[in-house]
C-alpha cells in the first residue's frame, strides 16, 4: 500500500506540473479534473444502465446454513445493472456493476452461455470476453449463487433469461452514447467504515457480532482495507461522465429484511447521483470476504447514513483527483485452478476451475477476483502490482465462495467450513426462514458465545467455501502474473 500512495504521489506532481505549463497559475488554482485539455482525452466512454429488479417470487437468501429462501414481500428500491463502455479505436470493454449477492454459474446455466446470451443481446456492441461482469454482494437481491433451491424454480429461470438480456441492453445503451473522456484516479481514508468481523479469542475465532468475555478478546485475526478508491471519466465540460467506487465492506446494512434492496452501495449511488447529475457511478465491491461495516443494525436508515459516509469521502476524493497517464486499453482472462474439499474437509483429486481478469485503462487497472475473497488477497496484490493504481473488485464473474487466507484454514471458525452446495431437500426453500418471533434464524449453535467446534466458535450463516488451504497463494500469484502481462503487452 505504501509502495502505491508513493507512486501515485509522483504522478500527481508530474501532473501539475504539466497543467500549470498549459493553463497557468489560474488553472492551478481549480479541481484537478477540471484542468483536463482537449489533446488529453484519448479515451472514448459510454454509460448505460437496465432494471434488474426480480419479481418478488424470486426471493432472499434468509439462511445459508440452512439452505433456505422466501418470497420478497416488497421492492424498497430497484435494483440495477450498471455498465460503461471505455472504446480506443477498434477495442472496446464494458464494466458491469450489478446490484446483486452474487451470480454462481451453476445458478444461471453456466457463466460462460450466459455471457454469450449478454453479449448477442449488445447487438455486436462487444464480445463475452470483452465484459467483466461483478456484484455489489448486496444481501437484500435474490438468492443467485446456489445455495438454495431457487434456482430449479421457473420463475427463477425466466428471471436469469431477463436478467442477461437487460445487462446486454445496458451495454448496448453504453456503447451508443461514447464521448471523448479521460481517466482520472484519487482515493480516501474510509476511517472507522470497516471491521475484520473474524475475531481471535483465547478459544478461537468468532464473529465480530458477539459479546466475547474481556478476559478471552485477543483481537482481529487481520487487517481491513480503509481506502475508497475513486476513478473518474471526465468528459469535455469537465465534468463526470461515470464514476467508479471500489470500497470494501459487506452489504449487510438490510440483511435478512424481506424487501427487494441496493443496501448501502446502491443508496451511495443515489446520494452521489443526486450530486453529480448526468454521471453515471457503478459501485466495485472490494475482497470483503472477512470484513463487515463496523455495526449491524439492520435497517434502510442504517443503509442510508452509512452510503451518506461513504458518498461524502467519493466527493473528496473528487475534488483532487490525478490524471491517469497513458491511453492503453485492455481486458484479459486468466483460467487458475485451486485445490477443492469436500464436505468433510477432505482434499479432492479434481480443482476448482474459474478464471480471474484485469482491465488495464493506461497506468490505472482493475482486478476482478471470483466468489468473496478475503481482504488480505486484495492488500497483496496492490502491494506489488506494476501499476500505480491498482483496485480490487471481489465477486466477479463466478460466484465460488469464500477464498480464505491460510490463515484463516489454520484459524478455522467463518469462512473455514467446507461449503455445502448439494443435495438439498426437495422444497427446502420457503420455510423456517424466520423464528417464530419474526425474526431471522439464530447462528447454528445457538449463537451462544460458549458454542465452540473445532478450530473455534461457530459463526453462522455466509462461512461456505469449497476451496482449500493453498488458493490464497494462487490467487495472489496469478494476478500478479496477469497485471505483469498487461505492463508489458502495453
Amino acid at each position: 500500500m505504501r509502495k502505491q500512495l508513493r507512486s501515485t504521489s509522483l504522478n500527481r506532481r508530474g501532473f501539475l506540473r504539466h497543467t500549470a505549463m498549459l493553463s497557468g497559475a489560474a488553472a492551478m488554482a481549480s479541481p484537478a479534473w477540471a484542468r483536463c485539455t482537449e489533446q488529453d482525452q484519448p479515451l472514448l466512454v459510454g454509460t448505460g444502465k437496465a432494471d434488474i429488479t426480480p419479481p418478488l417470487g424470486v426471493g432472499i437468501l434468509m439462511s445459508s446454513g440452512r439452505e433456505l429462501w422466501e418470497p420478497f414481500d416488497e421492492v424498497r428500491l430497484p435494483l440495477w445493472a450498471r455498465a460503461i463502455v471505455v472504446q480506443k479505436g477498434k477495442r472496446r470493454i464494458a464494466i458491469v456493476s450489478l446490484d446483486l449477492l452474487g451470480l454462481a454459474g451453476e445458478a444461471i446455466g453456466g457463466l460462460s452461455q450466459f455471457k454469450e446470451t449478454v453479449a448477442a443481446a449488445t447487438e455486436g456492441a462487444v464480445n463475452a470476453d470483452d465484459v467483466a461482469l461483478a456484484s455489489t454482494h448486496t444481501h437484500c437481491g435474490p438468492e443467485s449463487i446456489a445455495l438454495s433451491d431457487l434456482m430449479e424454480k421457473d420463475s427463477f429461470k425466466t428471471w436469469v433469461d431477463q436478467l442477461a438480456r437487460q445487462i446486454g441492453s445496458a451495454i448496448r445503451d453504453a456503447a451508443g452514447s461514447v464521448r471523448p473522456c479521460r481517466m482520472m484516479v484519487g482515493s480516501r481514508p474510509a476511517a472507522g467504515l470497516a471491521v475484520n468481523r473474524r475475531i481471535k479469542t483465547t478459544r478461537g475465532i468468532t464473529s465480530v457480532r458477539r459479546q466475547v468475555p474481556p478476559d478471552e478478546l485477543i483481537g482481529p485475526e487481520g487487517p481491513i482495507d480503509d481506502q475508497v478508491r475513486v476513478g473518474a471519466f471526465m468528459d469535455e465540460s469537465k465534468k463526470p461522465a461515470a464514476i467508479l467506487v471500489n470500497f470494501t465492506a459487506h452489504p449487510v446494512l438490510e440483511m435478512c429484511i424481506k424487501h427487494v434492496s441496493p443496501d448501502y452501495p446502491g443508496e451511495m449511488v443515489l446520494e452521489l447521483q443526486r450530486r453529480h447529475p448526468g454521471a453515471e457511478v457503478l459501485f466495485l465491491q472490494g475482497a470483503c470476504g472477512n470484513i463487515n461495516p463496523p455495526t449491524m443494525d439492520r435497517s434502510p436508515a442504517n443503509a442510508q447514513k452509512y452510503a451518506g459516509r461513504l458518498a461524502k469521502l467519493v466527493d473528496e476524493a473528487l475534488g483532487d483527483l490525478v490524471a491517469v497517464e497513458g491511453n492503453e486499453l485492455n481486458l484479459r482472462w486468466k483460467a487458475i485452478k485451486l485445490p477443492v474439499r469436500d464436505l468433510t474437509g477432505e482434499l479432492q483429486t479434481k480443482p476448482l476451475e474459474t478464471r480471474i481478469g484485469a482491465a488495464r485503462i493506461g497506468n490505472a487497472v482493475m482486478v476482478f477476483l471470483p466468489g468473496e475473497p478475503f481482504v488480505e488477497i486484495a492488500l497483496a496484490i496492490r502491494e506489488v502490482s506494476p501499476f500505480p493504481y491498482t483496485a480490487v473488485a471481489g465477486y466477479a464473474e463466478d460466484y465460488i465462495g469464500y477464498i480464505p487466507t491460510d490463515r484463516a484454514f489454520e484459524n478455522g471458525g467463518d469462512g473455514g467450513r467446507p461449503r455445502r452446495r448439494a443435495p438439498r431437500a426437495p422444497g427446502g426453500g420457503k420455510k423456517g426462514g424466520r423464528g417464530a418471533n419474526g425474526q431471522p434464524p439464530p447462528p447454528r449453535g445457538g449463537g451462544q458465545a460458549g458454542a465452540v467446534e473445532t478450530g473455534g466458535y461457530e459463526v453462522g450463516p455466509g462461512r461456505w467455501s469449497r476451496v482449500a488451504t493453498g488458493s490464497e497463494k494462487i490467487v495472489c500469484r496469478e494476478a500478479i502474473g496477469l497485471l505483469r502481462t498487461l505492463r508489458d503487452e502495453g
